[in-house]
């Protein structure tokens, strides 16, 4: 059996976030419409799953019902990409409106 590496986690985590983004956002509503309060709304997400990372990772013997410690870090890693994408965004919206003003 091959070994598990962040690379396969990541590759599977931005499969998760294409799968769940039909279900989420479908035609009604975009990304940002999720985040209206730019940082502050993708700061909170990721405050969040840290919240529920801890409860997981430091509470032994816990049963649980839902989300497991793996799901809730994949969960993270990805609304970190999708801050970093919307930073990455916002400095290419700037970049364009200097060089057309």
């Amino acid at each position: 059996m091959a070994k598990v590496t962040a690379s396969t986690i990541l590759h599977e985590a931005a499969q998760l976030k294409e799968r769940k983004q039909s279900d989420y956002q479908g035609e009604m509503f975009s990304e940002e419409d999720y985040f209206p309060f730019g940082n502050k709304s993708y700061i909170h997400m990721i405050h969040t799953k840290y919240l529920r990372m801890r409860s997981l990772a430091e509470t032994e013997n816990k049963k649980i019902n839902f989300e497991s410690l793996e799901d809730t870090l994949i969960d993270m890693s990805v609304y970190c990409a999708m801050f970093a994408a919307y930073l990455e965004n916002k400095k290419l919206e700037k970049d364009t409106v200097k060089r057309s003003g």
